[in-house]
């Protein structure tokens, strides 16, 4: 075996790609507080939480009660729109009024239409609220214990609009799913710290109630059906007055969604952000982190099975060691990222999850692509 230049300069390629991938791997690129944050223990912004609901009524007697019962020093209330539901969500609303004061239920009318029913719902909700600062979620969604409308307001403060907060699926969703969502969560969340706000996946979602009235809230995009929080995020979170609430205690957790819900939600996903802006960095980014996660393995396997064939067995150790190496340092890095997430999901399957991630992705784009335009647009 010798060392001559080609099998220098392929060595030396082999291990450059590898390095570029390990650098550039998604879960390094964890979403930091901002600096700005306040103490936890004095803020007492006053808040209204405002959540739209149909045919509920599960979700409600599951997730509504946590959110009336935070531990928190300030004025709250939350404000329950029903979307003409046909179960028994109005029960349950009015059941609970009856046990906290501080829950308010209001409707809008079956006939509304030519407009977004869920953006509908969410302004009458605002019309609705007292207090200064909006935090907008979902039924499906729940705090994990009693701090976090504390964790969230601690962002309130007189240089901030927006905060966003995370979503993360609960425990009884699948391993890839929950992977997905802290990945998109964790990508989204750095780049709006770092450089401008382009969509945001989560349901967890702080305004500053003045910034909503003055620019006529969701008034861009309310013939779209979806994306009520992207299109709020995109318009709304200028970089400099935008805070990320990254910790554990801010994170609400989602109850696991259908099969036909996941992938419903990711073509309207797609076709949301279609029309929004600041999108061209987020996607450089992610583009060329799946390109070199790609080319690294195939680069590797190529390598290995080129020089086993002509006997350049130095390229093939090489070769060898660096796929092993790569894919020990990815499992190493989701072990630390599940950890700081709180999640369970094992290690050793996150590098799969990984390179499967694109190729979900691209089936999910040619069924929008094989989509009705006016599928995503309120008719």
């Amino acid at each position: 075996m010798t060392f001559d230049t080609l099998t220098i300069a392929i060595v030396c390629a082999l291990f450059v790609i590898s390095g570029l991938s390990t650098v550039l791997n998604p879960l390094l690129r964890r979403p930091k507080e901002n600096e700005t944050r306040e103490s936890v223990a004095t803020t007492d912004a006053s808040i209204s939480i405002i959540l739209a609901v149909h045919d509920g009524e599960e979700e409600l007697e599951r997730n509504l009660p946590l959110m009336l019962s935070q531990d928190y020093n300030g004025k709250y209330e939350v404000i329950v729109v029903d979307e003409s539901s046909t179960d028994d969500t109005a029960e349950v609303l009015k059941r609970m009024k009856n046990k906290y004061d501080n829950l308010y239920a209001t409707f809008i009318p079956e006939s509304s239409h030519y407009i977004s029913r869920r953006k509908l719902a969410l302004t009458v909700g605002v019309k609705a609220a007292k207090y200064d600062w909006l935090l907008f979620t979902d039924a499906d969604c729940r705090p994990a214990d009693n701090q976090w409308l504390k964790a969230m307001a601690s962002h309130c403060n007189d240089s901030t609009d927006l905060v966003l907060g995370g979503t993360l699926y609960d425990h009884t969703a699948t391993s890839y799913e929950r992977f997905e969502r802290i990945v998109t969560w964790w990508s989204q969340a750095y780049e709006a710290s770092r450089r401008t706000v382009y969509s945001y996946c989560g349901h967890n979602m702080l305004f500053r109630r003045s910034l909503f009235d003055e620019s006529n809230g969701f008034l861009s995009s309310l013939q779209y059906l979806r994306g009520e929080y992207d299109f709020l995020a995109n318009e709304y979170g200028r970089n400099n007055r935008t805070a990320v609430a990254a910790d554990l205690e801010s994170t609400l957790l989602q109850d696991a969604p259908t099969r036909k819900r996941w992938v419903n939600d990711h073509i309207y996903s797609i076709e949301t952000c279609k029309h929004l802006d600041n999108g061209l960095a987020y996607r450089l980014v992610s583009r060329t982190q799946t390109f070199l996660l790609h080319l690294n393995l195939l680069a590797d396997i190529a390598a290995i099975a080129l020089s086993a064939a002509t006997g350049l067995y130095i390229i093939t150790i090489a070769a060898a060691i660096l796929l092993l190496a790569h894919f020990a340092i990815r499992i190493f890095v989701a072990h630390k990222a599940m950890k700081g997430a709180n999640e369970t999901i094992g290690a050793w399957k996150i590098p799969f999850m990984e390179l499967f991630m694109m190729w979900r992705n691209l089936r999910l784009k040619i069924k929008h692509f094989t989509c009705d335009k006016y599928d995503f647009i309120r008719r």
